[in-house]
């Protein structure tokens, strides 16, 4: 894609008579407008040039300008006469007319009488200005020259000529690298220099016959001797400034009867020079406001003898500490017993020098200490003993603590899936009934392994005699017993204590029923399961019986056994047959 480039050439704009005549040119990469343009135009022309990355404006290019604006240009470059009006006519009653702006443009060099035609105004918003050269703003008349925001490296030496009145110059939240000696020579109504930093001002900088000056909230690394002078002023402000290095009669400020007022507050100094306040001395003390300023010169008793040196006048030494302060460091807090901090210098000399109290560092005789004998040593190693024991003894009770839970835990995990662990849901003929429901029948097929149920009915008992006694399905049934009576007879129906007195009159049993009742060997191991687990459901049939609602009584032994006559201590005989089992089954 081709560059959008525009040229003007000379007399491209020869001799046009109209009332008015706007140019705009936008969106562009490159305009150059060449000398002699716009050469004895008869218009009022205005000029707006935005959002273009190049322009260049050759010598003479307006004959004649009214307004024109510069604003979004990467780089401008101006030539030597490039504002200067060969047609531009008589000024008015009013002064000058033509107003020239820049907003966020990038200007590496203004030239050598760049500004040579008087303007209304001339303005510099967000931008970025390499050297202001000398004899740059060589005009006869600028109603306004404004710096918003700025920065420049350096105003050369005559950039504004002495020839040249400025009504209102205007620096603001500028930053300036150098003020170079002479940089400012115009006369100037009124001269405003605010919260800008300047890096360094050079001896004579700025020479003026003025009438108005503000000075204030900038910062300013290095003030030297006659940086500003100023002849023929009315008032002067310099307020709210911070000076790093503040030299010797920074300002010249000759008295004439026209003076009003001086102003000299709330600012901070870091470095001061010998007579670096010597404007104090110049002035009648009814002229000056001198108040609330902040010296960085620590707090002594001879603090007075400085101030005398700085101000070159021992007259104004008592208005100077009683207005303002100096900080006080660790050192003088802790001889003095005041707080670390910025003080009044008056209040400091008459409440803590009352007594010429002199605060001084030692410099006698000194000697040094062994703290690395053993007797350091020894204390030291027997604290860390000690923390070394405390921290294992927590140590070593949380390991008692979490193996503790941990047995806890197991127990009674293994409680839970030993009663839990082997259920199953059970199959109900009918689903949406509750298991109290009083027709519920438990269906089980007849070869099918059987599962522990959630409840005892007497239909799933009268199964389990079935199975016992089918050899085919004998073994199983005899362990679904087993495990039936452990679950829901020995532990729910019995309390600890009487079952320790059962389990002893149990063995005792055990012991006559092996000697009387001693069977063959080959029938040693069916009978006696047999025997036992038919025992086992009788008892659990009773319990049954004793857990069922007294208006439904259920004759469990009938209903269970037939020939089977069950002993008055069953429970007994059951765990002496049960031990019987478990030790044929070792042996």
């Amino acid at each position: 894609m081709e560059p959008k480039k525009i040229v003007i050439e000379r007399k491209a704009f020869y001799n046009i008579d109209s009332s008015s005549l706007l140019i705009e040119i936008q969106n562009c990469d490159e305009l150059i407008i060449k000398a002699g343009a716009f050469e004895y135009i008869q218009s009022s022309v205005s000029i707006e040039i935005i959002s273009t990355n190049f322009v260049t404006i050759q010598q003479a290019a307006f004959s004649k300008l009214y307004n024109s604006t510069f604003k979004d240009i990467k780089r401008m470059t101006l030539s030597e006469g490039s504002f200067d009006f060969k047609n531009q006519g008589n000024i008015g009653k009013h002064g000058p007319v033509t107003v020239i702006s820049f907003d966020n443009v990038f200007i590496p060099v203004i030239p050598k009488e760049a500004f040579l035609t008087s303007l209304a105004s001339v303005s510099f918003r967000n931008c970025i200005i390499g050297d202001l050269q000398t004899e740059a703003f060589k005009a006869t008349e600028i109603s306004a020259v404004m710096m918003i925001n700025s920065s420049l490296n350096c105003i050369q030496e005559k950039a504004f000529t002495e020839r040249t009145l400025i009504f209102d110059f205007k620096i603001s939240k500028c930053n300036i690298s150098k003020l170079q000696s002479k940089a400012i020579l115009a006369a100037i109504a009124n001269l405003t220099l605010s919260h800008s930093m300047i890096t360094d001002v050079e001896s004579r900088a700025i020479v003026t016959t003025v009438a108005k000056v503000e000075i204030t909230d900038n910062q300013i690394f290095n003030f030297q001797t006659h940086g500003f002078v100023f002849n023929n002023w009315n008032r002067i402000t310099i307020d709210n400034n911070i000076i790093k290095h503040l030299h010797s009669d920074f300002i010249e400020a000759p008295l004439n009867p026209d003076v009003e007022r001086f102003s000299f507050k709330g600012n901070e100094i870091y470095i001061l020079d010998q007579a670096a306040l010597s404007f104090l001395s110049d002035l009648d003390e009814r002229l000056i406001i001198f108040n609330d300023n902040y010296f960085n010169q620590s707090c002594d008793c001879k603090i007075d003898k400085w101030l005398e040196e700085i101000t070159n006048n021992s007259k104004t030494i008592q208005a100077v500490m009683a207005t303002s302060f100096c900080p006080v460091n660790e050192f003088l807090s802790q001889c003095f017993s005041l707080p670390v901090g910025i003080i009044n210098i008056k209040n400091f000399t008459e409440r803590s020098c009352s007594n010429f109290t002199i605060c001084e560092p030692y410099n006698g005789e000194t000697r040094t200490i062994d703290t690395t004998s053993k007797i350091f040593l020894q204390q030291d190693e027997t604290e860390k003993q000690n923390w070394l024991i405390f921290i294992i003894t927590i140590v070593a009770l949380l390991i008692t603590v979490i193996i503790v839970t941990s047995i806890i835990l197991l127990i009674r995990g293994s409680r839970w899936l030993k009663r839990k662990g082997y259920f199953r849901n059970m199959h109900y003929q009918n689903n949406d009934q509750s298991n109290d429901d009083e027709n519920t029948i438990v269906t089980v097929d007849e070869n099918e392994k059987l599962d522990v149920p959630e409840e005892i009915t007497l239909e799933f008992l009268q199964l389990l005699w079935t199975r016992l006694e089918d050899p085919a399905t004998h073994q199983d049934a005899s362990e679904m017993v087993e495990r039936l009576y452990e679950m829901f007879v020995i532990e729910d129906g019995y309390e600890n204590n009487n079952r320790q007195d059962e389990e002893a009159h149990l063995y005792e049993e055990l012991g006559n029923l092996n000697l009387q009742n001693a069977p063959p060997p080959y029938e040693e191991e069916r009978p006696q399961t047999s025997t036992e687990a038919k025992s086992i459901l009788k008892l659990m049939g009773e319990k049954l019986n004793l857990q069922t609602d007294e208006q439904r009584p259920i004759n469990t032994a009938s209903a269970l056994v037939g020939d089977y006559s069950e002993p008055t201590d069953a429970a007994i005989h059951l765990y002496s047959e049960l031990k019987n089992k478990n030790e044929k089954k070792c042996w």
